[in-house]
């Protein structure tokens, strides 16, 4: 089968011949036990002897569409049940085996014995080719037979005897890039894939019955390895199973990955294509392989690799419409390679055929060295002298960063509580938020990319953080203590339930309770910021929070309100444009209050109207604290309303709406300094108005509807002060200009997302202004600049 491949040559340990039986286990052994908590794989290799960059053909069988047993037919371990079928299903048998592997190891690097006689009497009756391969596994030590003159060749193999088959052929295999090797710094001759530094597990089934000590732990040590057809956290491996031909593939597949085993021609992949964080840490890597027809590793290849940022300004590109590298850069850091020209200074593949770049080597520019960056990568070699081109051919592959969940920000389901003051252990004063016996208070924790209010949530699943629940009554340290582990799901996040149960009838009675979070998942994941309970935002560096718990009457503390969109296009009188305000009444303990009376007040500011109450009503609130208002306001011309939500305590908020009005032209410059000598579009001076505004500034962002509304304030030839209130609507199609750079859509919309919730202030330091008369995006009137802005639709 593969007599056209070449022998590898390698030096292999002498194997010891292993006994024809091996006695069952009644129970594990002693070192080895169930965790207590589910384990993930610990070291599983993380290149791939069949990347996505390479192509991999369909293996082309009518009855699966199985990559890992495209992978096994692309390298001749499988050539099916017929031309068209694989039979996934199936068990595989002892003989079928043995054919597997002996296919198997060739293609990792391993040089058969020759087939001669082991002594099997039970398997004269299968061809040439099933005894060659059934007594080359015997020499290599794969197999020991079912006894020592039997091999059984036609019983199914268990799926305990597949983890053997691999775990022994894993010691006379030496491992390739990414692989798992067992070599140390005592002995680093030995560099056969192993892995023994862990025998913790989640399988509750391989510790009983006729589980051998061997197969036990084989089959520890090859999930850790991730050469398996199950996942992290599994808890059943099914060890007397018979193995199928589907997971089978997936074995073989995941064990070539520890191997020097790689696609014909070159070919370029990376460790991780996707990660929380940056991408430079040591195992963040660039690989390069180049094999030929037989797999056979080619030295000293000269291979020129270079990159080209995603995130970059607008149109810059990779390539010219020649198809000649135009704004990408060279990989190398040493800065002496000239762009796409293949010279003696590039890579040059090692004695396997490989080359590794540490993606911390990579040159300025074309690393994942911040968060939500992409930047793809090409690799080609050709004759030195030949310049890159759209004629070469090219192996590519894309890293892509996420923002990391570096903090846990937490929100209380009434963050609308009283807080005082208050001693809660006898000797510490602390902020304590009321909280009415017999209620549920929920906490919700969410991953976050940074602290303060310029954050992005974090879908990062799995992350462990602790809450430490300690309660005491009355001004006593605290009686009770409790720790609770919250893992995070896939929108990276988790809650807590926190509750008390009336102790007494006393009305005075109270019970203190300190929720503190931290740390949960014993590695290197921590909180360090924490919601603010006060007001629901999470912007708070406190890690705890205090909760008081009694049964005070309730009392009318808070008003909240909010708008149903914060920009409403002003339409002529008759129209009418109109919105929604909504108030919430809250009591002491942050739950709404029913049949409470809010009233509604507005005043308008801008251009025609003078600041004036237009109405006054009042509504009742829901049994959830809420009441609704109707508003509508009927002009054509543009204005600030100011609504104000108020209880019969007068305890009050209010919230703006923008009434706008289309921009007079698609496209919006105000990138001028800010001073009455300079004139800006749509026109006048830039002098500050009666609000202390100039320029055109940003003063509402709906960046998820690709919306912002631009107060354009300015005197106008009368001396009379101007507001105009413009909505602007963008979209992936537009160009983007911030300090007067071009921008692409998606650096665009994070400058409008990380703005806050009142579309005023950007973060410090701000990223978005330089202090340069280049003043950027949305800075109102900072050190005496305007804001600058264009969109040219």
């Amino acid at each position: 089968m593969f007599s056209n491949f070449k022998k590898r040559l390698g030096v292999l340990t002498a194997i010891a011949v292993m006994c024809a039986l091996v006695p069952a286990l009644a129970a594990s052994p002693a070192s080895a036990a169930v965790s207590a908590t589910l384990q993930t794989m610990a070291d599983g290799a993380n290149l791939s002897a069949c990347p996505a960059s390479a192509s991999i053909p369909s293996a082309g069988f009518t009855d699966t569409t199985s990559t890992d047993v495209d992978c096994i037919k692309y390298y001749g371990i499988t050539t099916g049940v017929t031309a068209t079928t694989y039979d996934p299903a199936s068990s595989v048998t002892r003989w079928e085996m043995a054919l597997f592997l002996t296919r198997l190891a060739d293609v990792s690097g391993i040089t058969l014995g020759s087939g001669a006689d082991q002594g099997f009497t039970d398997i004269s009756g299968k061809s040439t080719a099933i005894q060659t391969a059934i007594n080359q596994i015997k020499q290599l030590g794969v197999t020991t037979g079912k006894t020592a003159t039997t091999y059984a060749p036609d019983d199914n193999v268990s799926r305990e005897e597949m983890a053997m088959f691999i775990e022994r052929l894993a010691t006379a295999t030496t491992a390739g890039p990414g692989g798992t090797s067992s070599a140390t710094a005592a002995s680093v001759a030995t560099t056969y894939i192993n892995y023994v530094t862990t025998a913790t597990y989640s399988f509750t089934d391989i510790d009983a019955g006729d589980v051998t000590y061997e197969g036990h732990n084989s089959i520890v040590e090859l999930w850790h390895m991730g050469i398996t057809d199950l996942g992290h956290y599994a808890t059943a491996y099914r060890p007397a199973a018979a193995m199928t031909r589907a997971e089978m593939a997936t074995f073989m597949t995941n064990f070539l990955a520890h191997t020097n085993a790689r696609p014909t021609g070159l070919v370029l992949q990376a460790t991780s294509y996707s990660d929380w964080g940056t991408m430079v840490a040591a195992t963040d890597q660039l690989h390069v392989s180049n094999r030929d027809a037989s797999f056979d590793g080619i030295a000293d290849t000269v291979v020129d690799v270079f990159g080209f940022q995603a995130t970059t300004t607008l149109n810059e590109a990779a390539f010219a419409s020649t198809g000649a590298c135009k704004d990408a850069l060279e990989a190398d850091a040493s800065g002496t390679e000239e762009l796409c020209l293949m010279e003696n200074s590039d890579y040059v593949t090692d004695q396997s055929g490989n080359v590794s770049i540490l993606s911390s080597s990579l040159a300025a520019g074309v690393k994942v060295d911040a968060e939500a960056e992409s930047v793809q990568y090409w690799a080609w070699t050709a004759a030195i002298g030949t310049y890159y081109s759209s004629a070469e051919t090219s192996s590519t592959v894309t890293m892509t960063s996420k923002r990391d969940g570096d903090v846990m920000h937490w929100a209380s389901s009434h963050p609308y509580a009283n807080a005082a003051d208050y001693t809660y252990d006898g000797t510490t004063t602390a902020s304590c938020h009321e909280a009415k016996f017999g209620s549920d208070v929920t906490f919700t924790l969410q991953l976050k990319n940074a602290t303060g209010t310029t954050n992005y949530n974090t879908a990062k699943s799995g992350v462990r953080l602790n809450v430490n629940d300690a309660q005491g009554t009355g001004g006593a340290a605290g009686t009770s203590m409790t720790n609770t582990v919250i893992t995070t799901d896939a929108d990276g996040a988790g809650s807590y339930v926190a509750s008390m149960a009336d102790p007494s009838t006393s009305a005075t009675n109270i019970k203190f309770q300190v929720l503190t979070f931290s740390d949960g998942s014993n590695a290197t994941y921590g909180v360090t910021t924490v919601g603010a309970f006060t007001t629901g935002t999470a912007n708070s560096s406190d890690t705890s929070v205090c909760l008081k718990w009694e049964d005070v009457a309730r009392d009318e503390t808070t008003v909240v309100a909010s708008v149903a969109s914060a920009y409403t296009t002003a339409t002529a009188t008759g129209s009418g444009a109109t919105n929604t305000v909504t108030g919430t009444a809250y009591d002491q303990y942050g739950v709404g209050i029913a049949s409470s009376s809010l009233g509604l007040t507005t005043s308008t500011l801008g251009t025609g109207s003078a600041s004036a109450a237009t109405f006054t009503t009042t509504r009742t609130t829901n049994s959830s604290g809420v009441a609704t208002f109707a508003v509508a306001r009927d002009a054509a011309t543009t204005a600030k309303s100011t609504f104000r939500v108020n209880d019969n305590e007068d305890n009050n908020a209010s919230k703006v709406v923008y009434w706008t009005v289309a921009p007079a032209a698609t496209v919006l410059d105000t990138g001028v300094a800010g001073s009455a000598s300079n004139v800006f579009a749509p026109g006048g001076l830039i002098a500050a108005c009666a609000d202390g505004t100039v320029g055109g500034d940003i003063v509402a962002v709906d960046a998820a509807n690709d919306v912002f509304i631009v107060d354009i304030n300015h005197y106008d030839n009368s001396s009379a002060c101007t507001n105009t209130y413009v909505k602007y609507t963008y979209d992936s199609n537009d160009a983007f200009f911030i300090a007067g750079a071009a921008q692409t859509y998606t650096a665009f919309d994070y400058a409008l997302s990380i703005k806050t919730a009142s579309g005023l202030v950007l973060s410090t330091p701000d990223p978005l202004y330089d202090g340069s008369n280049n003043g950027k995006l949305s800075v109102a009137a900072s050190a005496g600049y305007a804001s600058e802005f264009r969109l040219v639709d």
